[in-house]
């Protein structure tokens, strides 16, 4: 494996963070010259502080994927530094909690912008160079949400089935061709995640998942050429149990996550 990983770049969205933080970090573990994107430069220089004082390469650049033109924005400045990105970790993600009648336009568009439209533009604008220097891959961070409609959290339940579908197609399409393509369905992970997006979940501690089990199943499997892995065993059977079930009915099991633990107001 390490074939894989010697002499590349990989870029994390992100990566201030959780998920992200722990991806950058067992990456340049591997060797890996780790790219660290997130918005907020403070919460990445600690990151890459960590990754440098291990002995790894980092580089930030603060960037808001949510705002129009950052993907070309961000493919611009890995230019202009002279890097060439062999992995492209898409873990970046939003998801407000709300009945979606509940929640205006403007609360749900970033859910699409940063978890549809970011992951496609990225990966259609470093993928092509992968596939000509037939090594590399992407690594599409989901979600056990992916696989049902959750009422609380509609547009960030449909946008990583959007991700989950659209990873399985690209995985094919790569096929031959010395490039990876694995989507990764974690259950709930022990991140800030919950609070950035105002989500109550009161969960037992042994359905939450480190971030590092997380990153660890992730890499395994992408050095492997999997398609997708689903990280939680729990989980894992509940993701594989939705298939079975009639899509309504397993819409109506999964009505409760989410949602909040006290009455709340609906917005005006």
């Amino acid at each position: 494996m390490d074939d894989l990983w010697r002499g590349t770049t990989a870029l994390v969205t992100g990566a201030s963070r959780g998920i992200g933080a722990s991806f950058a970090t067992a990456l340049a573990a591997r060797g890996v010259r780790v790219v660290l994107v997130a918005r907020t430069a403070a919460a990445l220089e600690e990151v890459a502080g960590a990754v440098r004082s291990a002995g790894g390469t980092a580089d930030v650049i603060a960037l808001d994927l949510a705002q129009p033109g950052a993907p070309a924005a961000l493919e611009a400045e890995v230019a202009r530094r002279g890097l060439t990105v062999d992995h492209l970790v898409n873990n970046a993600g939003v998801g407000p909690q709300g009945l979606f009648h509940q929640l205006p336009a403007a609360a749900h568009l970033p859910t699409i912008d940063v978890n549809v439209r970011a992951v496609t533009e990225l990966a259609a604008r470093f993928l092509p160079g992968m596939v000509a220097r037939r090594r590399g891959g992407i690594i599409n961070v989901a979600s056990t949400a992916a696989w049902q409609g959750l009422q609380w959290i509609p547009v960030y339940s449909g946008s990583k089935a959007f991700v989950i579908t659209w990873s399985e197609a690209v995985w094919v399409s790569l096929r031959g061709r010395g490039v990876r393509c694995l989507a990764v369905s974690p259950g709930p992970v022990a991140t800030p995640f919950f609070e950035h997006n105002q989500l109550d979940v009161p969960l037992p501690g042994w359905l939450m998942q480190s971030p590092d089990t997380v990153v660890r199943a992730a890499l395994r499997a992408y050095e492997r050429d999997a398609c997708h892995v689903l990280p939680h065993p729990a989980f894992r059977l509940l993701a594989w149990g939705t298939r079975l079930a009639p899509r309504w009915l397993a819409a109506r099991l999964g009505g409760w996550y989410g949602a909040p633990t006290s009455p709340s107001t609906p917005p005006s």
